[in-house]
Formats: C-alpha cells, sequence, structure tokens
C-alpha cells in the first residue's frame, strides 16, 4: 500500500468512527427520551445499528502493518553504545608512563654532587704569595752619636703594592729617631718600623730616616724584613 492510499484509508477510518460516536450519541439520546417513567436505577440497554456494524466490519486488518513500521527505524541505535567502548582504552596507557621517568630521575642525582666539592680546597690552598717586592738596605751617613739610614724599595711585580719594612737593631743602641723621608716611621724599642704609599709595578722608591744612638760604633739592623719580598743589608 502507498503513501498515499494509507493517508486516505486513516482519513476515512476516522471519519468513520465520528459518525459511529455521534450516532450511539443520537441513540442513547433517543432510548432516554422514550424510557422516561422508568426508574433511575434500572438499566438502559442500547443495541448498535446494522448499518454501524457493517461500517466496522468492513475496514480491514491491514492497519497495525503502519504502526509496527517505526520499530524497524529504532534498530540503528545500539550502535551508540558500541562507539563508547573505545574510551577506556586511553586510560590505561597513560598510567606506566610516569613511574618510568621518577624512577630514572632520581638515581643520577647523589653521585653528581658528591663529586663537585673535592677540588675545590686543592685549589686555594696551591696559590702561593707572589714576592714582587724587594728592599736594600745602607747607611749612607753615621758620626758618634747618630747616623742616616737609606733604603731602596722596589715592586717587580704589575700591580700596585702597599709595603711595610721592619728593622731590628742590637740591644743598648738607645735609638731615638729624629725624621723620616718618603715613608712613615715608628720606633719600639730598637726595633724600627717603615711603611708607604701603594708602589705601583715596576716602580721603585727611595726611602729613609734619621736616629740617635749610644753607641760609638756604627750600628747596623740584625734582621731586615718586607712584607711580601726580600730585604738585604750591605
Amino acid at each position: 500500500m502507498s503513501k498515499h492510499a494509507a493517508r486516505q484509508f486513516i482519513l476515512a477510518r476516522s471519519v468513520l468512527g465520528l459518525a459511529a460516536a455521534v450516532l450511539l450519541a443520537l441513540v442513547g439520546w433517543i432510548a432516554f427520551r422514550s424510557g422516561g417513567s422508568a426508574e433511575p436505577g434500572d438499566p438502559l440497554l442500547v443495541l448498535p445499528t446494522a448499518d454501524l456494524q457493517a461500517a466496522e466490519g468492513s475496514l480491514p486488518a491491514t492497519s497495525p502493518a503502519t504502526e509496527s513500521s517505526p520499530v524497524s527505524s529504532a534498530s540503528p541505535s545500539p550502535s551508540v553504545s558500541r562507539s563508547a567502548s573505545a574510551s577506556p582504552s586511553v586510560s590505561v596507557s597513560v598510567s606506566p608512563s610516569p613511574s618510568r621517568s621518577a624512577s630514572t630521575s632520581a638515581k643520577p642525582s647523589p653521585s653528581k654532587s658528591t663529586g663537585r666539592p673535592s677540588p675545590s680546597p686543592s685549589r686555594t690552598s696551591s696559590s702561593p704569595a707572589a714576592a714582587d717586592l724587594s728592599v736594600t738596605y745602607s747607611t749612607s751617613a753615621s758620626w758618634r752619636d747618630g747616623f742616616i739610614a737609606a733604603l731602596r724599595v722596589t715592586n717587580n711585580g704589575t700591580s700596585a703594592r702597599d709595603w711595610t719594612i721592619t728593622l731590628s737593631y742590637p740591644s743598648g743602641s738607645g735609638l731615638e729617631l729624629r725624621g723620616a723621608w718618603n715613608a712613615t716611621a715608628s720606633l719600639s724599642g730598637n726595633t724600627v718600623t717603615l711603611s708607604g704609599k701603594s708602589l705601583a709595578g715596576g716602580s721603585s722608591v727611595s726611602v729613609g730616616f734619621q736616629a740617635e744612638k749610644n753607641l760609638n760604633d756604627l750600628v747596623k739592623p740584625i734582621t731586615c724584613a718586607i712584607g711580601g719580598g726580600s730585604c738585604r743589608v750591605s
């Protein structure tokens, strides 16, 4: 049966059903009007006419086929549940990856940290102090109760250096300082200390001092020292 014929059949059936309902209502109303003397509790029997029964019997039984047709359209719905089964496979593949990275990163860290601090102390202890300064001591003048000392300070290095000279004289010399040039002089017992300004690398300076003594003979220092260098007495 085509779609157009099915629509006409449904329309005809609905019209016949409506007509049957109207006819039943009309028959009931007529029966009610004709039996007005009946009691309220008496049953009312209404029989359909022969035309209504003939109309209902003439309807074909092929109408359920049209109603069952939408059931076949629901068959594609199970395909949706199959596509969802692939989703759990993604969560399983991600789980083992962080466990491998954590185990490998923690192993090499302690070996690197233990080897680095060992060479640091050897470098600091192996650097010697530079002996760039040298000084030469001589007595330029001497008399019975005094003398004049002359010193030549040389910086053999490349950078500027401060310098300090310590001269120790024999005991009983009875020294007293009378003046100094190109240096700052101080006396403590029989020890004279001379210090000067920063001396540039590759340069030299002449310094000296005058002192009194109690000995009639020539007085010379028994020790001569300069920080960061050597001292020679002539």
